[in-house]
C-alpha cells in the first residue's frame, strides 16, 4: 500500500480575473476512494486541475509528502499522480494499445522507446479494464463505454499511486457506469491506489466512495464518510434540492430520493 500524502493547503484559484476556488483546505485520504460532489460550476474540476498542477493557485499550495508540487520535476510528479481530464482529446486514427502506451511516458528514459516493463504495464492495464481484445482497434470505432475504458487504461498504465478522474462515467449508460466504478473499486482494493473522482450521480457516489468532499460555490462545505455527509440538509445546501435520504437496501449506503414539484403540490394540498 502506498503512503503518499496529498494535501490542499488553503488554495485560491481560478481563470484570469475570475476566482473559482476560495481558500480550499483538505487532505486526500490515502488508499481510499474519494468523490467530490457539488452542483455544476462549483469548482470540482478546477480543484482537480489545480491538484494535478494544470492550474497554478493564486494563493496556498498543494503538497505531496510535504513537498510543494510546484517544485517537483514533471516526470517525478507524473510517476506518483495521474489525471484523466473530463474531455480528453482523441488523437486521430490512434489504436487502443498506442493510446494506452502513452501512459508510460513518465517512466521512459530520454530518447528511448518502450521497454519490457512498459509493454507489461500496458498489457496489465488493458486486462484490468477488460479491453485486451480491443488493443488493435481504432479508438474512434469504439462505443462510448469502450473508449472510456481505454482512457482509464492509459491512466492505469502510468502506474501512479494516486489517480484523479474527472467525471469518468459521464455520458455512459448505467450499465457502463457501474462496470467502470466496479473496476476502479477492484483496482483500489487490490493495489491500494488512491482514487479521487468527480461524479454527478449522488447515489453512485454514496455507494462507491469511502470519503466524500462536498463543495458549494468554490468552497468546501463538508467532508467525511458517505453516511456522515449525504444528508437531506447537505443536499439542500449544495444542490438547492428538497429530498429524503434513506438507506440503500443493497449497499446500506445513503440513497437520495428527490422531492419533485408533484410531491410539493401534494404536500401543500394535504
Amino acid at each position: 500500500m502506498n503512503k503518499h500524502q496529498l494535501k490542499v493547503n488553503h488554495i485560491t484559484a481560478g481563470y484570469g480575473d475570475k476566482t473559482i476556488l476560495k481558500d480550499v483546505d483538505l487532505t486526500i485520504p490515502s488508499n481510499k476512494i474519494s468523490v467530490i460532489l457539488g452542483a455544476n460550476a462549483c469548482g470540482k474540476s478546477t480543484l482537480l486541475k489545480t491538484v494535478a498542477r494544470l492550474l497554478q493557485p493564486s494563493s496556498g499550495k498543494i503538497t505531496l509528502d510535504g513537498q510543494n508540487i510546484s517544485s517537483l520535476p514533471s516526470k517525478q510528479l507524473a510517476r506518483v499522480l495521474g489525471l484523466l481530464p473530463q474531455s480528453p482529446i482523441v488523437p486521430e486514427g490512434i489504436v487502443v494499445a498506442d493510446l494506452v502506451s502513452r501512459g508510460r511516458f513518465p517512466h521512459q528514459p530520454f530518447m528511448k522507446g518502450l521497454g519490457k516493463k512498459d509493454y507489461e504495464a500496458v498489457e496489465e492495464a488493458l486486462e484490468i479494464m477488460g479491453i485486451t481484445e480491443l488493443s488493435n482497434r481504432r479508438l474512434d470505432e469504439l462505443s462510448g463505454g469502450q473508449r472510456q475504458r481505454a482512457w482509464i487504461a492509459m491512466a492505469l498504465a502510468q502506474q501512479t499511486d494516486i489517480l484523479l478522474l474527472d467525471e469518468p462515467t459521464t455520458y455512459l449508460d448505467i450499465t457502463y457506469q457501474v462496470e467502470i466504478l466496479d473496476l476502479l473499486t477492484d483496482l483500489n482494493r487490490r493495489k491500494g491506489t488512491t482514487i479521487v473522482m468527480v461524479l454527478h450521480d449522488i447515489n453512485l457516489s454514496a455507494r462507491y466512495a469511502d470519503y466524500i468532499f462536498a463543495m458549494r460555490e468554490g468552497t468546501l462545505v463538508q467532508e467525511g464518510a458517505p453516511k456522515e455527509v449525504v444528508t437531506e440538509e447537505l443536499i439542500q445546501k449544495i444542490y438547492n434540492m428538497n429530498c429524503s435520504v434513506i438507506s440503500d437496501p443493497v449497499s446500506l449506503s445513503p440513497f437520495v430520493l428527490p422531492k419533485g414539484r408533484h410531491h410539493v403540490l401534494e404536500s401543500c394540498a394535504s
